[in-house]
């Protein structure tokens, strides 16, 4: 039987292989076709939406037949061990008219090498088993790796300062801004530029390797990562020339695997968009690996948390809040919420959490203080920033969740296609549980997270729709639709919202009950990141160039 099992199992495993339905050559070439289309083609979109839900189900499929042919083989095993121990126990030795010492001792001998190499071979399967499983997401212990030998110095007595909330609300620190929900301090961005005149056209530079993940600001210093499957990248650009202030390539660290982790194309292996935080600079890559730099390029300290579990590579972005970095773990098996003190990159907490999810934490005020609050496959948790405690849990949505949460005024708004999206009404005081206020069930998002405005919510979708909801009562205001779909997010600058399609375009329209349109801007290449907005000047990753868009090109 376990002879049995066994052979399944690998013919199982090989079979996955050979077929990797995560990389359908028929969906990618239907996807390409699709991209190729001058006008959205509804026929083409339901045929990939079926041959990507077949592809899901195979995969998963497989997932659950080898945890369970993992299971009955180490049951197997156990069965044979007990069932060779009542064979030598119950089993009457034949009559002999005279016993002779040594053949007994032999035949002793013999039961107990057989019940040794038993327990030897269940030994082995347990630890297959048992490694499996940890090898999926390992959270290595002990002290993080430290800096680079060249980089070493003497370790500070003073902890350094971190920024207050108050001071990240005048920079765009992290992934969507300060707090992570879409709204830009300044409202002064510009509104007309022209890039192939270049008009407005500060500087553009190029960014030598690929990433999806969108670029971060403090003080006029540019972050940025960029990475294929052999190189991890991480950039500073001067923001008032784009030079280069410096380049670091990362280096494994220890516990990362040899070969980088399989990725989806869809994120690839530099999709998380990294923190800056006073003076010092945060990012992470799909192989688990964590640096921090400071300013000046001075690697400070680096480590990997384990390889994250999931089939479309690791998307979750950074966000950090005190001396505290905080790192949602997209691990089907062991999803987490992760802690690391900006320091010294310990960890400072961890929160285990029940569903995974590939979009990225928010900080939302609410009453006196902030509350962490991530969305995954089936609820939306909260969390004090502090200490991890979880405050409230609420199950309101289902799928992959790849859009993160939207948050304005007492409300935080999760959406997903083909689910749900729910506005939930935050407890004043931060106690209690919210409350489900309204439920939208039609234009939904895949990838582009949806944006609160205090009198709005935004909803862009991959498919070129644009959705404008009620911020109370949930009512349709407009649904405007365009030629191109989303990937990037939409961002409430002043009173006008700015969202990037998958072309380049940049649409600029009014924070209205009515669609308005500002202006609709071309840059030169595709748009998957969320550009950046401060005083009277835009960043943006648009294809493999890094523009600086600025009143008056100042």
């Amino acid at each position: 039987f376990s002879a049995i099992v066994c052979v399944l199992l690998i013919a199982n495993y090989v079979q996955i292989r050979a077929m990797d339905p995560l990389n359908n050559p028929e969906l990618v070439e239907l996807r390409h076709k699709l991209a190729e289309s001058p006008a959205p083609d509804a026929e083409l979109v339901e045929q990939i939406r079926a041959l990507d839900l077949l592809s899901r189900k195979a995969f998963f499929t497989n997932q659950s037949q080898l945890t369970a042919g993992g299971y009955l083989l180490l049951g197997g095993l156990i069965v044979f061990l007990i069932a060779l121990r009542l064979a030598a126990r119950w089993d009457p030795p034949l009559p002999e008219p005279a016993p002779v010492e040594e053949p007994q001792a032999f035949w002793e001998a013999f039961v107990r090498a057989k019940e040794r190499v038993a327990i030897v071979a269940i030994g082995f399967a347990a630890m297959a088993l048992i490694a499996g499983q940890l090898s999926k997401s390992p959270i290595p212990s002990g002290t993080p790796a430290v800096a680079k030998a060249e980089d070493a110095k003497p370790a500070e007595v003073a902890k350094p300062a971190f920024p207050a909330w108050a001071d990240l609300q005048t920079q765009w620190p992290s992934f969507r801004g300060p707090g992570g929900f879409g709204v830009a301090h300044f409202a002064t961005a510009p509104r007309q530029w022209d890039v192939a005149a270049g008009t407005n056209v500060k500087w553009t530079a190029e960014i030598p390797l690929p990433g999806k993940n969108s670029p971060v600001v403090w003080d006029k210093k540019v972050f940025l990562s960029a990475a294929d499957e052999t190189t991890r990248e991480v950039y500073c650009f001067d923001g008032d020339s784009g030079a280069v202030l410096w380049k670091k390539t990362v280096a494994p660290y220890p516990g990362a695997p040899e070969k980088a982790p399989k990725v989806n194309q869809d994120t690839g292996y530099a999709a998380s968009t990294m923190v800056a935080h006073g003076d010092r600079v945060c990012a992470i890559f799909p192989n688990g690996d964590v640096v921090c730099f400071d300013f000046e390029g001075k690697e400070l300290w680096g480590r990997n948390i384990g390889v994250p579990d999931n089939h479309y590579g690791h998307s979750s972005s950074l966000i950090a809040l005190d001396n505290l970095l905080f790192v949602q773990m997209d691990d089907n098996k062991t999803p987490r919420l992760l802690a690391l003190d900006m320091s010294t990159g310990a960890e400072a907490w961890s929160a285990q959490r029940k569903y995974v999810s590939w979009a990225s934490p928010v900080l939302a005020p609410v009453g006196e203080g902030l509350q962490l609050v991530l969305v995954a496959e089936k609820d939306v948790d909260a969390y004090e920033p502090a200490t991890g405690k979880l405050l409230w849990n609420l199950e309101c949505i289902d799928g992959e969740i790849g859009p993160s949460p939207a948050f304005a005024k007492d409300i935080v708004f999760v959406a997903q296609d083909y689910a749900m999206a729910s506005a939930l009404k935050l407890d004043p005081a931060g106690a209690a549980p919210p409350a489900i206020a309204w439920e939208w069930d039609e234009t939904l998002p895949d990838i582009s997270s949806p944006l609160g405005t205090g009198t709005h919510f935004y909803i862009a979708t991959s498919g070129g729709d644009l959705t404008s909801l009620d911020h109370a009562t949930g009512e349709e205001k407009w649904t405007q639709t365009f030629d191109d779909g989303f990937s990037s997010s939409p961002v409430l600058v002043g009173d006008c919202v700015y969202l990037l399609d998958t072309a380049g375009v940049m649409h600029i329209f009014k924070d209205a009950d009515a669609y308005e349109e500002v202006a609709s801007i071309p840059f030169d290449g595709e748009g998957n990141a969320t550009p950046a907005y401060l005083d009277g000047r835009i960043y943006a990753r648009v294809g493999e160039r890094l523009y600086c868009i600025a009143i008056d090109g100042s």
